[in-house]
């Protein structure tokens, strides 16, 4: 291949008014919120963005006509593109798509290859390439990047749709899926993009349904969180509010909040000498540790519905007062005091680890606790499967 279809628009001044965009995009939250899009890279994620149907509004490759053939993955769209020109062009859409099949087949795959559709598709040299995808990840010479649309989740996290511009059907479906919220990550503070990305990987892997961002938690569809998300980012439900609509969302859904902290050294203590607690002294090393457990709720078995709190490991999880001589407004108090009346009633749940060993990953901390509720949480295991009983622990 050593041309471009005319449907490529080349782009090679660096103050190409869609280049400094794709790159407002990679560095602005902001623009990314006005926009409603992400630049996301590399062809194994354009594929399964794709497969999908997530929205794509541009595709690019880097292209050098000094470099030339065009080799994979640039190639692949290039070839996509021209399949369904020729099949637009003859009308002749299963030749094209026996000559797609017949060429996977050479190049060892089995299924239809994937159609990469766009609104515009653009080509630029590798220099401006990595203007638009920054530098954390390096910028080949056949590069492939798209400009994906983000969903809207809000729909998840509103009121019952009572809209009468929204049919029936619709507003059942949205109802229904409401509801299949039931195992919400509140991610507090998190600032980390590395972390970030990992969270919502080990989330969507573990079968979690939603995450809510208080405010300072780092944006969901930050570059780097797009990477070291492999872009599950775009697949992931996400509020972003503070403490008074959480805990209103929280009321509203049946919620109850779960805060995993560190475990105080009064368990520990009581542990060693006292058989006052439900475990009837000590605690295994392999099960959660709970307390602050309501004597409104059995003890028996976790809530149907939970809101984990993880926290970032510089400022945990304590309650944040407002001293005497802060100047605060009335918003700021109020967001204050609705944090305190939710962590007060909080459930707390801990892991219990080599005392050697101060804290751990917020990102690893969070997967494993999400592995052990999911088992706890699961009412269709069989008897031989059943989880163990709650280590549950009062204060003195």
């Amino acid at each position: 291949m050593n041309s471009l279809p005319s449907r490529f628009l080349r782009i090679t001044a660096p103050k190409n008014q869609l280049l400094r965009r794709l790159e407002r995009l990679r560095t602005s939250k902001d623009v990314r919120q006005e926009e409603g899009h992400v630049v996301v890279q590399g062809i194994k994620t354009l594929q399964e963005l794709a497969s999908k149907g997530h929205t794509l509004r541009t595709i690019g490759i880097t292209f050098d006509e000094h470099n030339l053939p065009i080799r994979t993955p640039a190639l692949d769209i290039i070839e996509s593109m021209q399949q369904e020109e020729t099949a637009a062009s003859t009308g002749r859409e299963g030749v094209a798509r026996d000559h797609a099949s017949a060429e996977q087949q050479r190049r060892g795959g089995h299924d239809d290859p994937p159609r990469y559709h766009a609104d515009q598709y653009v080509a630029v040299p590798r220099s401006l390439t990595t203007k638009i995808l920054g530098t954390d990840s390096p910028t080949s010479d056949h590069e492939v990047f798209a400009e994906v649309a983000i969903p809207n989740f809000r729909h998840l996290f509103s009121s019952s749709p009572t809209s009468t511009t929204i049919s029936s059907s619709s507003r059942s479906q949205t109802v229904s899926r409401r509801n299949e919220i039931k195992r919400l990550l509140v991610l507090d503070k998190i600032s980390d993009p590395g972390n970030m990305g990992l969270l919502i990987r080990s989330a969507k892997a573990l079968f979690w349904h939603a995450a809510w961002h208080t405010p300072g938690t780092v944006d969901p569809y930050n570059n780097k969180v797009v990477r070291a998300s492999r872009a599950l980012c775009l697949d992931w439900p996400v509020e972003t509010g503070g403490w008074r609509r959480l805990e209103r969302f929280l009321e509203d859904r049946g919620f109850t909040l779960v805060v995993a902290d560190m475990m105080p050294r009064w368990i520990q203590d009581q542990a060693a000498t006292s058989t006052a607690s439900s475990t009837g002294g000590g605690y295994s090393r392999h099960n959660l540790v709970w307390w602050n457990w309501p004597s409104s709720l059995p003890r028996s078995k976790v809530p149907a519905r939970i809101a984990l709190v993880m926290s970032s490991e510089h400022h945990g999880v304590a309650s944040r007062s407002i001293a005497t001589g802060d100047e605060v407004d009335s918003e700021q108090e109020l967001e204050v005091k609705a944090r305190e009346r939710l962590l007060s009633k909080a459930i707390k749940v801990s892991i219990p680890m080599n005392p050697a060993v101060e804290s751990m990953n917020v990102a690893a901390a969070a997967t494993a606790m999400m592995w052990e509720l999911n088992r706890v949480m699961d009412k269709d295991e069989p008897e031989s499967m059943a989880a163990t009983k709650l280590q549950i622990f009062d204060a003195a």
